[in-house]
This record gives C-alpha cells, sequence and structure tokens, in this order.
C-alpha cells in the first residue's frame, strides 16, 4: 500500500482585489487587482502559472450599508463562479468556502472577482476582497 499527501503538492495562495467607493446597480462587475502598496492597479485578474483549484473568498468593508445587497463572486476567465460566493447585506466583513474540486482552474487561465449590487447604499464603502486558491506545483 502506498500513501501520498495530495495536499503537499499545492500551495495556498491569496489573490487581492479592491473597489473604492462601491456604487450601486452593477452587475457583474470585474474587480480591480492590488499590489504590495495597497494600490489597485487596472489589471482584472491574475493569470496562473499552474492548475489548482479556488477554494475561498474573503471580503472586508471598510463602512457597513443599511440596505441593498453586495454580492461577490470569484471567477475563471471573467466568467462568475456559483461557488464560492460571498453577500453582504449589513456586515463589513464575510467569508465563503468551497470543497477542492468545486472550482478548478487550468494553467493559463485568469482568476478574478466580480461583484454585483441591489439597491446597496454602502457607495462611500471601500471593498477588499481575497480570492483563495491552490496551486499545484508538483514537479518544479
Amino acid at each position: 500500500m502506498r500513501l501520498t499527501n495530495d495536499l503537499s503538492r499545492y500551495q495556498l495562495v491569496p489573490l487581492y482585489f479592491a473597489q473604492d467607493a462601491v456604487a450601486d446597480s452593477q452587475t457583474d462587475a470585474a474587480l480591480y487587482t492590488v499590489d504590495a502598496n495597497n494600490s489597485t492597479n487596472l489589471n482584472v485578474g491574475y493569470t496562473m502559472p499552474w492548475e489548482g483549484y479556488i477554494l475561498a473568498i474573503s471580503a472586508n468593508l471598510n463602512a457597513a450599508a443599511s440596505t441593498g445587497t453586495l454580492v461577490i463572486d470569484a471567477s475563471v476567465n471573467a466568467t462568475p463562479l456559483a461557488d464560492p460566493s460571498v453577500s453582504i447585506s449589513t456586515e463589513t466583513e464575510k467569508s465563503d468556502y468551497c470543497n477542492r474540486n468545486t472550482a478548478h482552474f487550468d494553467a493559463d487561465d485568469v482568476i478574478g472577482a466580480s461583484i454585483t449590487t441591489a439597491s446597496w447604499n454602502g457607495t462611500s464603502s471601500d471593498l477588499g476582497v481575497i480570492v483563495w486558491v491552490a496551486l499545484k506545483i508538483s514537479g518544479i
């Protein structure tokens, strides 16, 4: 019998996204990436060097809304995924995770995040999002 540790082949990586002053009436609006200086770039995703899985999404707002909804989805090649997904109403932070085999991506796919807002009155709120991916880095 051969024992293996499949998870040792994967590296957990956070991918950062943001939007300043989250507006109402957005539908699948792509979020921009964030660099090491915490400034927003014009890139709407990260090209993956290896295949892997999206495992979770985390979101933070610097101020809460009192009405409306903000839905945040991870995306593969600009297509929003149903899971993981976060729906925020009056919270300032929320997260969601999914099983490893739920959201697979291939090398050279672009991982992003998008938002949809409805009756959202938190228009002065700034949003930070982390999409957590597991990259299969065995064989290097």
